[in-house]
């Protein structure tokens, strides 16, 4: 009696919601393990090799064509045995990133110590712990109130702390304005770049002649995203593409920005500076194209 073949997860429900009689089943969250079995088939032993675990595991191909590019383009082997000759300490420099716990510090070996400023703050310089909050919604629809001079007045009216988050940052007179704020007004300004972008704005301050001497109070780092790790010891860190702006602990903008410089044109011949829309693969957006962004800040009438 010939054996049934294996049908993956995803395959499975595929084709229970194709057919219109099958009574809709419970709710699974539980991890797929075809699915992973195949994403260390790729970082081991690349296309072909996840291809015969699909076919193998009786799973569909559930990956992009740029989600296995990246995967591949960003895999890395894993660390070298620990030195025989080196002993316990040797072996606790060899730990890779999977063993180290979330609430760590990073980059925990830096060169530079933490900012002390940024657990200093009193009570009474965060007004936000008093004081109602509300949100407001802006859509990028008027170019001569755009996303870009929203997230420019943001930071011209900060006093004490500016923190950014963003993955691509390459906008130089958004740069300015921040060094503005943390060498004219004595702003503390901590800047969290994508990994992948620490290229780009190294690439911007260098054409700028940018060096660390105007950096005194500006701290800026990098971080990843999720790494996944195949049991082979190969693995792959995603990417940081939340976008953010906390200003004086009062000012939240978050949305779908970036600081760079992109030109859109459409009913009008004179390119103007815009934000690249999240997760858009082109630089140019017509003018009906919405970017959203939130500003979420502290209602002073108490």
């Amino acid at each position: 009696m010939s054996r049934s073949r294996h049908v993956g997860k995803i395959r499975k429900r595929l084709e229970d919601v194709k057919n219109q009689w099958i009574r809709p089943a419970r709710a699974d969250f539980s991890d797929n393990e075809s699915a992973r079995l195949a994403t260390d088939a790729l970082l081991d032993g690349g296309p072909e090799a996840y291809w015969h675990t699909l076919n193998q595991e009786g799973e569909v191909d559930f990956l992009s064509s740029a989600e296995t590019q990246y995967i591949q383009a960003q895999a890395k082997e894993p660390p070298s045995g620990p030195d025989p000759a080196g002993g316990a300490e040797a072996g606790s420099r060899g730990l890779d990133s999977c063993s180290v716990q979330s609430g760590t510090y990073f980059p925990v070996t830096s060169e530079g110590s933490e900012p002390a400023l940024l657990h200093n703050w009193t009570l009474a310089e965060k007004p936000y712990l008093k004081e109602k909050s509300s949100a407001t919604v802006y859509f990028q629809t008027d170019k001569h109130n755009n996303i870009r001079d929203l997230v420019r007045r943001c930071i011209s009216r900060a006093s004490q702390v500016l923190a950014i988050l963003m993955d691509v940052f390459t906008d130089v007179e958004i740069f300015c304005d921040i060094l503005e704020a943390a060498n004219k007004r004595g702003v503390f300004v901590c800047v969290l770049l994508d990994q992948g972008g620490v290229r780009l704005f190294q690439e911007m301050c260098d054409k700028v002649q940018i060096s660390d001497i105007h950096l005194k109070n500006i701290s800026i780092r990098s971080v990843e995203g999720e790494v996944y790790c195949a049991k082979s010891g190969r693995k792959f860190a995603g990417q940081i593409q939340e976008k953010f702006i906390i200003s004086d602990w009062r000012f939240v903008l978050s949305g779908s920005y970036r600081h760079i410089l992109a030109f859109y044109s459409e009913e009008h011949s004179a390119c103007s500076p815009a934000f690249e829309p999240l997760g858009s693969e082109e630089y140019f957006v017509s003018k009906s194209s919405f970017e959203n962004l939130t500003q979420a800040e502290s209602d002073n009438s108490l």
